[in-house]
């Protein structure tokens, strides 16, 4: 995953250009509509929260999480959307001599809403939300160890100062609610606090990739070009598409026995997301296959519960139209299934492994950011929803899996353009 968003960081640099300016502050056109970004920032997290070990309560320690920053600054000035991963956590993690605990306020996606627009050289305020990812476990050398995921939901709120191309940003999130539910053993659930307040400082560089564009379709050399592309046939392309998808679990297998109380919940993991495709430009279509493979793991003091899932794809969307640059779509999405589930005990499995394929109809829909008709490449952002679909658990009883898979940035590459515009851009 790290390794995925370090080589994102570097094809956006590669690609696009240094800004040194704001674009959208001459005007407001369609390649001024968003500009690219990466950074780094440092999320400081007090002391502070509830945990309970061997009848005695804990508060978290201080943590301090140095993260990598991927987002854009959309509709001219006045929205934020950004990925922030985080690369490790520096803390006093020990409990006891025994016992050692670690928490991970995790990745987070986050929207940031500027009421006055980012403006170079000016203080501005902005307000959001974010989508959270804190992962929370506890290892004693005798009981074993246990790991939960919490998906939250914070509000954030902070201060930005732009100029000549970077941006410093300094933010509080805030988690309202912060009490859930952790097994310290086997039988005997406890309600943790989760620290309320986290504070990050961090500094981001612009990059802009579509402005080059916009003399082009000013002149009328941009429509030319597409013209003359589609009468020779080259508007029309294979695509090949890659990027890490998150996938959770809408409804997961109950786990009813007393003794297995503890497993936590399944609630979703990290795939891989590879795409291959054809683009049919005059008909706004893509039909194509994408393939997912994963397996999410709970464990808990010596139990271990594990799900495997693949998933083969056939998908069609339709484009909905060209929004300065934002274009929307939505399709069906036919997945052919195979799941797996299976138990384990101190590393010995329990029983068989009980299997599964299905045919899961779904619905894909999601957005591109696209400068031109005439891109190589672009940004797209995919959903994917499964419902209705059913395994069956060691326990032999039939139970809704269903999935939502999101991925935030997945790279799409137009082969067949590549190859041939270089051939024919100089004839106009």
């Amino acid at each position: 995953m790290k390794k995925f968003f370090l080589l994102t960081l570097t094809f956006l640099v590669i690609s696009g250009s240094l800004l040194s300016a704001q674009p959208y502050m001459e005007k407001k056109s369609q390649h001024r509509f968003a500009q690219s970004y990466v950074g780094l920032n440092a999320q400081v997290t007090p002391s502070s929260g509830l945990m309970f070990w061997d009848g005695e309560t804990h508060a978290f320690p201080l943590m301090t999480s140095p993260r990598i920053s991927i987002g854009g600054l959309h509709f001219w000035g006045k929205v934020d959307f950004n990925l922030n991963i985080p690369l490790t956590t520096f803390a006093d993690f020990k409990l006891d001599d025994e016992t050692d605990f670690e928490f991970n306020p995790g990745g987070d996606l986050s929207a940031r809403y500027y009421p006055w627009r980012s403006q170079f050289n000016k203080l501005r305020p902005y307000a959001g939300f974010s989508f959270n990812e804190m992962i929370f476990s506890l290892k004693n050398e005798n009981a074993g160890t246990r790991r939960d995921l919490f998906i939250t939901t914070s509000v954030l709120a902070g201060l930005a100062f732009a100029s000549n191309g970077w941006q410093i940003n300094a933010e509080l999130m805030w988690l309202p609610n912060n009490k859930r539910t952790f097994y310290p053993d086997r039988m005997s659930p406890e309600t943790f606090e989760l620290p309320k307040s986290y504070f990050s400082v961090g500094l981001i560089r612009y990059f802009e990739g579509t402005l080059r564009e916009e003399a082009d379709l000013e002149s009328g050399r941009m429509q030319r070009l597409v013209e003359r592309f589609r009468k020779e046939g080259k508007l029309n392309s294979f695509s090949l598409a890659a990027a890490p998808s998150g996938s959770y679990f809408m409804l997961a297998p109950p786990l009813n026995d007393p003794m297995r109380r503890s497993l936590p919940r399944h609630k979703g993991t990290f795939v891989w997301d590879y795409g291959l495709g054809y683009l049919f430009h005059d008909a706004g279509l893509h039909i194509g296959v994408s393939y997912r493979d994963y397996t999410s793991a709970v464990e808990s003091y010596g139990f271990e519960h594990l799900i495997r899932r693949r998933s083969l794809a056939l998908e069609g969307f339709k484009f909905l139209g060209d929004y300065n640059g934002f274009v929307p779509f939505i399709g069906p999405s036919i997945s052919l299934e195979s799941w797996a589930t299976g138990e384990f005990e101190e590393d010995i499995q329990q029983g068989k492994t009980i299997r599964k394929q299905m045919i899961s109809p779904g619905i894909i829909f999601g957005w591109d950011i696209l400068a031109s008709p005439l891109e190589t490449w672009v940004l797209r952002t995919n959903l994917r929803y499964y419902p209705f679909q059913k395994i069956k658990g060691t326990d032999g009883k039939t139970t809704r899996v269903d999935q939502f898979e999101f991925n935030f940035i997945q790279l799409v590459i137009y082969p067949n353009r590549l190859f041939n515009y270089p051939k024919v851009k100089g004839r106009i």
